[in-house]
């Protein structure tokens, strides 16, 4: 947890390269953080690996780690018409990587989780 703050001017300067504002810099920090946090508190990786591809207006960051399988992009969305004390915790942090980036992929390969994060510049 210690390292997290190097997400920050990492992502930062990904979507700067790839031209996009500083808004869509912030929402793909965020879920960025978001998947990397739960890696981390709940899988309990020992390695984790951030990757950041730009092309055509659109950033792809991928997060490879070495925790226990875990595919966000399969999970049962939180129905938020439920009221919060009325649902189960968690799910909120998958629902938000969702609606801030454009596309969630996942992969389990040779023992590591790859989750790409997609977004594309609202220009592009």
């Amino acid at each position: 947890m210690d390292d997290l703050g190097c997400l920050k001017p990492f992502v930062e300067r990904a979507a700067a390269a790839a031209g996009f504002t500083a808004k869509e810099a912030r929402q793909l920090r965020l879920a960025v953080e978001e998947a990397v946090v739960n890696v981390v508190c709940y899988a309990h990786a020992t390695a984790i690996t951030l990757m950041a591809n730009a092309a055509d207006g659109r950033l792809a960051l991928t997060i490879d780690d070495d925790s226990c399988p875990f595919d966000p992009t399969g999970a049962t969305p939180t129905d938020l018409a439920v009221a919060a004390d009325e649902r189960p915790p968690g799910g909120l942090g998958i629902v938000l990587m969702r609606q801030l980036t454009n596309a969630l992929s996942y992969e389990r390969r040779e023992g590591h989780n790859i989750l790409r994060i997609e977004k594309q510049h609202r220009e592009a």
